[in-house]
């Protein structure tokens, strides 16, 4: 017959005490904390989305703002006057001017410029443009189809740094295309609205601005290190495929780099999220990415005047420190409760099977006649309850031993 192993008493008092003291607490605060992680998570997410979408109206109020300018500029009749006979130098010395205090509307304006139809520039606000072929701009190609234009950061090839373009038609009373007004704007603006962000949010937010081809125009990294801007941006969230790559190449979008020689970094939660949004209307997507210490959540917001995404982010860890700091309480508390049953079961158990035990070895040598049991005696005076009703019984139980014992050596005397 095989015996099973038999568990000890003060084995039973600890399990006891763990199950009905350390246990609901460990399931408790496991509950809770994972539910505060979660509101907290959404919370954060929720404050992330109302950050990148003021954002983001703000950078579309931008560009509008600045393609409001050259649409108007298209209409001054001093432009309108000179793009109707491009070779009178006396209207183009009056366009000049007028170019000039165009270009005097914002600090980051660098150039205003009239554009012939063959794709030159014949007047600009900085002369030193002036002969410069943009004809193969997209700016240029589109409005002299008639629409006004908002560029992509592209390297301007007349100060090989990048700028965006903005461009509108010239027209005639009857509607007909006589030139194209553009303006060239340094990015600094748009950089000071991306770097606003930086720790928005909370700790360690960050944020930039994609294209629709997934190319980093802004970062909020650049913020107090603009001399390291362009080798912060143009970094492109996915491969870009080849018939896109030429076309950006042809329209100078990275200067004398090709696209093959960009470093993709690679956000494929993001790609998603931003290839999900509709274009030419606002709306936002939130995304996770990262793994671990190093998970983030970040709210991607389409902006409307150009299909661009503007994405500001935060690492988890800034939303659930409060759970995470929790979590450590709980860890550490439940590490307590288990050595707190330990020793309290261990000075329980001594304190009850200790005097216990006593007392059986006491029995058992008044059982082998160890002691004389007219003078055995158990101690009933100290000891707690149980021990001392145990005590109690066994020194009723010698009495009657004692009662029996005086019977029959009595009995024994009466027949000799």
């Amino acid at each position: 017959m095989i015996r099973r192993p038999r568990i000890r008493f003060s084995q039973k008092v600890l399990a006891a005490l763990l199950i009905v003291g350390v246990a609901p607490i460990a399931l408790v605060s496991a509950v809770g904390i994972q539910g505060t992680r979660n509101d907290l998570t959404s919370l954060g997410v929720t404050n992330i989305r109302q950050r990148s979408t003021s954002t983001a109206n703000a950078i579309d109020a931008y560009l509008q703002s600045r393609l409001g300018d050259i649409i108007l500029v298209s209409k001054i009749p001093d432009v309108v006057r000179f793009s109707q006979n491009l070779s009178d130098q006396l209207n183009r010395a009056v366009a000049r001017n007028a170019l000039a205090a165009a270009a005097a509307r914002a600090p980051e304006y660098e150039s205003v410029a009239i554009v012939d139809p063959k794709g030159s520039i014949i007047a600009a606000s900085v002369q030193s443009d002036e002969g410069t072929s943009v004809a193969f701009r997209e700016y240029f190609l589109t409005a002299m189809k008639g629409t006004p234009y908002v560029s992509d950061p592209s390297y301007s090839v007349i100060t090989n740094k990048p700028a965006l373009f903005f461009s509108s038609p010239v027209k005639d009373p009857s509607g007909a295309v006589l030139a194209v007004v553009r303006t060239r704007v340094n990015l600094a603006a748009i950089w000071d609205i991306v770097e606003g962000d930086a720790g928005s949010v909370g700790q360690g937010a960050h944020s930039f601005l994609v294209d629709d081809y997934g190319i980093r125009l802004a970062v909020s990294e650049t913020k107090g290190h603009r001399d390291q801007a362009e080798s912060l941006i143009y970094k492109p969230i996915a491969p870009i495929d080849p018939d896109t790559a030429k076309k950006l190449a042809a329209d100078k979008r990275f200067g004398t780099k090709t696209p093959d020689q960009l470093v993709i970094d690679p956000l494929p939660t993001l790609k998603s999220s931003l290839d999900g949004l509709a274009k030419g209307v606002s709306g936002d997507y939130a995304f996770a990415f990262g793994t671990g210490s190093d998970e983030q959540r970040g709210v991607v917001t389409r902006l409307v005047t150009k299909p661009w995404g503007y994405v500001l982010a935060v690492p988890l860890t800034t939303y659930t420190r409060a759970a995470d700091n929790a979590t450590f309480d709980a860890g550490l508390m439940l590490v307590m409760g288990i050595l707190l049953s330990f020793v309290i079961g261990v000075v329980l158990t001594r304190s009850l099977v200790g005097p216990l035990r006593r007392l059986v070895g006491e029995a058992t040598q008044v059982s082998t006649g160890d002691v004389d049991l007219r003078e055995a005696h158990f101690d009933t005076k100290s000891g707690d309850d149980i021990t001392h009703e145990v005590a109690s019984a066994f020194d009723r139980m010698l009495n009657a031993l004692r009662f029996y014992a005086l019977a029959d050596e009595a009995g024994s005397g009466g027949e000799d």
